[in-house]
């Protein structure tokens, strides 16, 4: 039992079991959306990101909980995916701050790290909104740290934050209105107790068993074998620790394990933190790198893995889509990196001359480190980043502040039809990045977007009844519509649009379960509300929505 002292592999102890307990309740958290559409992913996000945190902490043998708290916040922060992904990831930077430079905390030292750790996470936030699982963490915080005695075991502090802690989320409702009108609690919140509920156990020795697959980790081999060829090569990842009889710590500049990198490999995504640099890299002779690195340090971790052989962790594949190694890109000035789910969006963002796109979106949130992979195959003075999602612009900010070979913009585009729209119009002619990026806001404030996907669940929102299977509308963030009828949503919504017959273009992004007919009574339908627009359906295959409508 953790009762009065905590080191480092009694941290890991309990970050792994907190980990675990929200995965085997993640489903959970996905389904408690304001809106019953069917991409719930909050739950999902949280569990990505503190996984990520979890392995590199089960991987060290590090007893001193400043250093491996700084190494697992490290792999929280490049993991973070979605917004609840990212605020998780530096409430557990915070914690890592707080332990800076210790060998072990006692219980003060924990409660007083978990304060910062609630500052670290509201620090992200450009316009923190209560009700959420901000709140929690700082209510939950506050309070068990009132309530801390010299006496108190670790055990009994948690027992006190974690009540504390659902007694804020049973009142994020009557914070935010949206969620007592839904009849849920904030997602967030109630993912941030599950990780405190783990703690706590790990805290009194009770083991929290990995009931869910996809916690586990699989390797299949059949796609290699005595008579394949290594085609991809390997996977190269490790923690470098900076030696002082090796090189000039503080002076040392990154760019000479880049630059040698580079000569041997690809998908290269490497930083330093003080005295620790971080590698990942695709290569044909992981033993070449091994030995270069020892010219500057020692390994903390190393994980190598073959790319011919399907990988699965967490239900994704991770070495489904290697490149090549290739010939270095040419130089250029502005460059561009954009976020779509789906065959048809992909291709029509790359044929609109975007470097990189990156797939997610809608279930799949795109993470930090996917947008530093995509950063790092492009060679530009200027990267512009289009996340396409309301969910994934914090952590494509997050990337863009871990990036130091180009200078990173975020277009803060929340929808596809955003970003469609906003691409359309990059213009690089003018060679003034400043001028670019606020030519591009400007596009995104003219641009409306109507959202059309299936309910989940009977609810009521905005006075809208709505029936389990029913087709909603969602327009710039608020539920217009709803009808058993696709086509007659979508009819209602353009109907509620007030200052549609003011409206020039109207863009369709059509999903997987569109046919053209359909589009053309919705055309028809719309030009008889305005005669003057232009409507321009696409086929964009995306899953879950049926309709991105871009007006503008």
């Amino acid at each position: 039992m953790i009762l009065n002292k905590v080191n480092g592999q009694d941290y890991v102890t309990l970050v792994v079991a907190g980990a675990r307990s929200l995965a085997n309740d993640f489903e959970r958290i996905n389904a408690l959306n304001v809106f019953p559409v069917p991409d719930g992913d909050t739950g999902t996000n949280m569990k990505m990101t503190i996984e990520g945190g979890a392995s590199e902490g089960l991987k060290s043998k590090e007893t001193k909980i400043g250093l491996i708290s700084k190494q697992m916040a490290r792999s929280m922060v490049l993991s973070a995916r979605g917004n609840s992904g990212v605020i998780t990831s530096q409430f557990f930077k915070g914690l890592s701050l707080g332990f800076e430079g210790k060998d072990e905390v006692d219980v003060k030292g924990f409660a007083e790290a978990m304060l910062e750790g609630t500052k670290k996470s509201y620090s992200v936030v450009q316009n923190p909104t209560e009700g959420t699982i901000l709140t929690v963490m700082r209510e939950a915080g506050e309070a068990s740290y009132k309530e801390l005695t010299d006496t108190m075991t670790l055990p009994e502090y948690l027992q006190i934050y974690l009540d504390k802690a659902k007694e804020s989320l049973d009142h994020t409702p009557e914070l935010l209105a949206v969620l007592k009108e839904a009849g849920v609690i904030d997602s967030g919140g109630a993912g941030f107790c599950l990780i405190i509920e783990g703690m706590l156990k790990a805290s009194k020795d009770e083991i929290v068993e990995a009931t869910n697959a996809s916690n586990i980790s699989i390797v299949d081999n059949s796609g290699f074998d005595a008579d394949s060829e290594l085609t991809w090569g390997y996977c190269t990842e490790f923690i470098l620790q900076l030696q002082n009889s090796k090189v000039d710590i503080p002076n040392f500049d990154l760019k000479v394990i880049q630059d040698y990198l580079e000569t041997i490999g690809n998908s290269i995504v490497s930083f330093k933190d003080e005295d620790l640099v971080k590698v990942h890299v695709h290569t044909f002779d992981p033993g070449l790198v091994l030995t270069e690195m020892r010219k500057y340090g020692e390994f903390i971790t190393i994980k190598i893995e073959n790319m011919n052989v399907q990988h699965t962790e967490n239900n994704e594949i991770i070495a489904s889509s290697q490149e090549e190694v290739a010939e270095p890109k040419e130089h250029k000035k502005y460059a561009s990196v954009a976020v779509a789910n789906g065959e048809g969006l992909v291709r029509s963002f790359k044929e609109m001359g975007v470097d990189e796109v990156v797939t997610g979106g809608q279930t799949m949130n795109t993470s930090t480190e996917d947008f530093l992979n995509a950063f790092h195959k492009i060679d530009a003075e200027y990267i512009l980043v289009f996340p396409n999602n309301g969910n994934i612009v914090m952590a494509a900010k997050q990337a863009a502040e871990n990036y130091d070979k180009a200078k990173v913009y975020v277009i803060p585009t929340k929808t596809i039809a955003e970003g469609y729209s906003a691409v359309s119009m990059l213009n690089f002619e003018c060679d003034d990045i400043d001028e670019i990026v606020e030519a591009e806001k400007e596009v995104i404030k003219n641009v409306s977007t109507l959202e059309v996907t299936y309910s989940i669940r009977d609810t009521a929102i905005n006075g809208i009844k709505i029936k389990k299977g029913d087709y909603i509308c969602i327009y710039n963030g608020d539920l217009i519509a709803s009808d058993k009828d696709r086509i007659e949503a979508v009819k209602k919504s353009l109907k509620k649009i007030k200052d549609f017959s003011d409206k020039q273009v109207m863009t369709m992004l059509c999903g997987q379960d569109v046919k053209i007919e359909e589009c053309d009574v919705i055309r028809e339908f719309a030009e008889t509300l305005n005669s003057y627009i232009e409507v321009y359906p696409l086929k964009g295959n995306q899953d879950i929505y049926s309709y991105i409508i871009g007006i503008e």
